[in-house]
């Protein structure tokens, strides 16, 4: 089932803040911390999230409990459904509770001992029927029916972040942008490790340890701890700036010595071939030799390239035909009959890094290389399998991408480069996602593509 695209802000290009599908992406690649905070504007938005959050403990094999307050039960629901989310076989198997959070909280009044308590039974509960814990997500409205200070509010909130270590369960605190003051949002910062905002799950550089909380008097207009974060922050870019500037100074002085290096090496190898004084199988490793050189001057300039533009390059709105036009005419210099064939919908407008079209260039020069036949021939499928999204498919009959390349790239290690293509594919790794957009290789079905670029559409 589709889920819908929401976003929690329009400080961004609607095109360009990451979605709810990216927040479920970050889901899966994330040390999940077991206090989050998450805030928002939109409850459209506020629910859409929570859905996936709660979808992700299910999926996990957690029990879940959501609680609402500013939204119906109703709505949650309908938000839980579209996100693909069984609600009635769920709660009637108990995987799944919706609850007022009144009921939780402000039973008998506010207190937050006997909630802290409540919260690590049911996490106890969990356990005890099978489950690995306890997802808990709240809509923190709740705290304007008590008559108790945000400060007691904060309170609870650091005696549950102390002992939330100890408990198998992760906890979506959520508060509305547009009703807590910015004081109280503030104080909320100090008590959760991890921040969602905008659809990202943000490391929290305010987050203070419930020790320290309770030992500070004001913790939030604690200036001189304030300064040592401001401090390690900036000390943190600095270290930055430097690791990037010594692997500048790294990068030109290797550069340099290779391109020397080789083109003695290569001048020397192509005097020998002009000789001919030596038998035909020194000839073919003289030959040998030669394209060896060619291939690391080929990744010392792909090097020199990704260096020079990924971390400069910019995102645009551009239609799509163009661009692929461009890569296919990049591919006709180096391979002048290579077949490309284009089939489905030519003009839809995306959202891309400036360089996608060396993206699609990188994937049609492995799959070329790739191939045992000349000329090489590829197929490029376009689709819109969703409103918001443009799929790529890349095919060419026999070919197969080593099990290592496509492991080391869709993980993202590190990995021995043994094919001139490797390092291109990380190029379209980097690019395609600049505009949180995705590279997948497909299972490997003989009528599957090799190759499958996702990229954001345009929409109204």
């Amino acid at each position: 089932m589709r889920r819908p695209e929401v976003s929690d802000s329009t400080h961004l290009p609607h095109a360009a803040t990451p979605t709810v599908d990216d927040f479920r992406a970050t889901l899966n690649e994330t040390d999940l911390a077991r206090h989050l905070a998450y805030f928002y504007e939109s409850p459209r938005a506020q629910l859409a999230l929570a859905a996936e959050f709660i979808d992700y403990g299910l999926q996990s094999n957690y029990k879940c409990l959501y609680l609402t307050d500013e939204n119906s039960p109703a709505a949650v629901e309908s938000a839980f459904s579209a996100a693909g989310i069984d609600v009635a076989q769920r709660r009637e198997e108990s995987d799944l509770c919706i609850d007022d959070a009144s009921n939780v909280y402000l039973e008998s009044g506010f207190d937050p001992d006997r909630m802290v308590s409540r919260l690590e039974s049911a996490c106890d509960d969990s356990v005890e029927a099978g489950y690995e814990g306890l997802f808990v997500a709240g809509e923190n409205t709740w705290c304007f029916h008590t008559e108790s200070s945000f400060d007691h509010i904060v309170r609870f909130e650091s005696d549950f972040d102390e002992i939330c270590p100890t408990l198998p369960v992760h906890a979506l605190c959520q508060y509305d942008l547009t009703r807590f003051s910015e004081e109280s949002i503030a104080k909320a910062l100090w008590t959760h490790e991890q921040v969602v905002y905008r659809n990202m799950i943000c490391e929290n550089p305010y987050y203070i340890s419930p020790s320290e909380y309770t030992t500070t008097e004001r913790p939030e207009l604690n200036a001189r701890l304030m300064l040592e974060q401001m401090h390690d922050l900036t000390q943190a870019h600095r270290d930055i700036e430097q690791r990037d500037q010594r692997l500048t100074v790294l990068n030109r002085v290797l550069r340099h010595n290779i391109s020397n290096d080789l083109t003695v090496i290569a001048g020397t190898l192509d005097a020998l071939a002009e000789m001919g004084d030596f038998d035909e199988p020194m000839r073919e490793r003289v030959h040998a030799a030669i394209q060896h050189c060619e291939k690391i001057a080929g990744m010392s300039d792909k090097a020199r390239y990704i260096r020079q533009t990924i971390g400069q390059s910019r995102t645009e709105h551009t239609e799509l035909g163009p661009v692929i036009d461009r890569a296919i005419d990049q591919l006709k210099i180096d391979h002048p009959d290579a077949n490309v064939t284009i089939s489905g919908r030519y003009d839809i407008d995306v959202f891309v890094d400036e360089n996608f079209d060396i993206a699609v260039h990188e994937i049609l020069i492995a799959l070329v290389l790739l191939q045992e036949t000349d000329p090489g021939t590829v197929s490029i499928t376009l689709s819109t399998p969703r409103p918001d999204t443009a799929t790529l498919d890349f095919h060419t009959p026999g070919v197969v991408i080593p099990e290592q390349t496509q492991k080391a790239i869709q993980q993202g290690y590190e990995t021995q480069l043994e094919h001139g293509y490797d390092i291109g594919l990380w190029l379209v790794k980097w690019i395609v996602e600049n505009a949180y957009g995705s590279l997948s290789f497909p299972p490997g079905q003989p009528e599957e593509p090799q190759f499958r670029l996702q990229i954001r559409r345009l929409t109204d």
